[in-house]
């Protein structure tokens, strides 16, 4: 269950609790489990800044979240379509008031293929280590400004 707090101005305004930094990241990664289990390519970009970079597991870059977007297209209709994403955070660094740095580790399943070069952590498992940027912006809300994905590699 998720508590609203309410705070009212001087103006005889009522306006949402801004969530500290620690909520916003959580929902953020809800969001981003959420929209890659259902195959929503929008969703997931939503997270992301305008500007974002992201690096994928294969050393690709995309800049922009349009980019960002085309590729999770992709890659939901091509070799993850149908498959399943937890996402556990794993650390999380506060290095400004509006700037966070975090490390999560992602498990994917239910693949029906991987990508060229990427291979399987474990039989039918991917495993990934995934670090972002966020950043807050000026309406009060966060969003990912950078990403890089980085496979972990059976021993």
């Amino acid at each position: 269950m998720m508590t609203l707090s309410i705070v009212t101005t001087g103006c005889g305004r009522v306006q949402a609790a801004e969530d500290t930094p620690q909520i916003a990241i959580a929902k953020i990664l809800a969001t981003e489990e959420s929209a890659w289990n259902a195959g929503d390519s929008v969703s997931y970009a939503d997270e992301y800044t305008e500007d974002a970079d992201f690096i994928n597991i294969r050393g690709q870059v995309f800049t922009g979240k349009m980019a960002v977007q085309q590729q999770h297209a992709r890659i939901f209709a091509g070799p993850f379509k149908g498959s399943s994403i937890a996402i556990v955070q794993r650390k999380f660094d506060q290095i400004s008031d509006s700037a966070v740095l975090v490390d999560t580790d992602q498990t994917v399943t239910k693949f029906v293929g991987l990508p060229p070069g990427v291979v399987e952590s474990a039989p039918g498992t991917l495993v990934t280590h995934f670090k972002y940027l966020a950043i807050k912006q000026i309406d009060g809300s966060w969003k990912l400004a950078s990403g890089q994905n980085t496979a972990a590699l059976p021993n």
